[in-house]
């Protein structure tokens, strides 16, 4: 697993263990253009997810935030593949 998480690249899957304070290789840490290293924030986890910036913003702990974030999936890709398998179905 690369360190930092390359930014130009697809990203990780992100798991519920993803926020709270302590440091864990399986949370995201990209490298700033400072050169420090910082963790994804929960508006850019639930990005990387393929819901809009602030989707769980609902008034829970940044960590809890990141836990949904863990276990939500990503609904982009399966919206495309329905959408492909009912392009297949009608012709």
């Amino acid at each position: 697993m690369a360190f930092p998480d390359a930014t130009d690249r697809p990203s990780r899957t992100i798991l519920t263990g993803e926020g709270g304070r302590g440091a864990s290789r399986f949370k995201h840490v990209i490298e700033c253009a400072d050169g420090r290293y910082r963790r994804l924030v929960p508006d850019e986890l639930d990005q990387l997810q393929g819901f809009p910036r602030g989707w769980t913003d609902t008034g829970m702990s940044d960590g809890n935030r990141a836990f949904c974030m863990g276990n939500a999936l990503v609904v982009g890709i399966p919206h495309r593949i329905g959408k492909a398998i009912c392009e297949i179905q009608q012709d």
